[in-house]
């Protein structure tokens, strides 16, 4: 590796019942060059920070900082780190805390990343398990996607993304879809992707607990998820009408639009997933209302 450092960052959001084996999982696959570790609690309401505060003292892992944000949102918590506490190392990953990673998997991305030509600023985490496995490796390898369970990224890239500047809207759903999309275009979001932008490595990346129709938590789960790509793509319909130093810092003003047109911008989806989406964007409007 030749002394080449990099940082992890992991979003919780009320991730009790995870965070310790995510903990764990990172402990056991890094290595002398990790940095920095990072664990944004965006809004928890349960015992996340103190189990995650636990872990740390357990294992002894000096590079672990658990910083507590009051808002809970992902996006707000990326810009966190993206534009305010990501230093000068060669790579920055980004990971979720509900996954757990293969055998020295950052230090082996990382000399991947960094061995790649200039152009190549982001390395993705394969997916290791699921039953649409097949699927999600193939976005990877052939249409270059990246998930935010596990993806690295060169710290050229981010000093572009303050330059440029780009933020993820608050309020902002199906982030990976956009987070991909900036990749690949050079934040320029044309039509078409750029060569080169993203790398992988066969055999290295990430798993996770499979749902089970069994937990009502999982399901729960399962028809958040569907909601929340559904309702990102039609925000992306906005979005793609802006350049992205005009998008809006909070998605606010865009998800009102959606509400007032809500029948029309939704009339492909069939009446289940139209229910999910009306209450997921319900609840982000009343959220914001509230704290108004």
């Amino acid at each position: 590796m030749n002394g080449l450092k990099y940082n992890i960052v992991m979003f919780a959001y009320n991730e009790q019942d995870n965070i310790e084996t995510s903990i764990t999982s990172v402990f056991n696959s890094t290595d002398e060059y990790l940095h920095r570790f990072y664990v944004i609690a965006n809004g928890c309401t349960d015992n996340t920070v103190s189990v995650a505060n636990a872990v740390k003292q357990k294992l002894n892992f000096n590079e672990l900082t658990v910083h507590e944000i009051e808002l809970g949102d992902k996006c707000n918590a990326w810009n966190t780190y993206v534009h305010e506490l990501a230093d000068e190392v060669a790579v920055h990953f980004f990971v979720d805390a509900d996954v757990r990673f293969s055998s020295d998997c950052f230090p082996k991305m990382a000399e991947k990343l960094h061995a790649s030509p200039e152009q190549t600023v982001i390395i993705a985490g394969m997916p290791l398990s699921g039953r649409n496995l097949d699927f999600y490796r193939s976005l990877v390898i052939e249409r270059a996607c990246f998930f935010g369970n596990l993806y690295g990224m060169k710290w050229s890239y981010i000093k572009r993304i303050r330059e440029k500047p780009f933020y993820l809207p608050i309020g902002l759903n199906w982030i990976d879809s956009f987070l991909t999309k900036a990749a690949n275009t050079n934040l320029a979001f044309g039509k078409k992707n750029l060569p080169n932008r993203t790398t992988w490595l066969e055999g290295v990346g990430y798993d996770f607990e499979k749902l089970s129709v069994f937990k009502l938590s999982d399901i729960r789960l399962y028809k958040n998820r569907i909601a929340r790509y559904e309702l990102g793509k039609i925000q992306e319909v906005f979005l793609d009408q802006l350049p992205c130093e005009q998008w809006p810092r909070d998605m606010t003003p865009i998800n009102e639009q959606i509400e007032a047109d809500f029948d029309q911008l939704t009339k492909h989806l069939g009446p289940i997933k139209k229910r999910m989406v009306r209450k997921r964007l319900t609840r982000l409007l009343n959220k914001k209302r509230n704290s108004a």
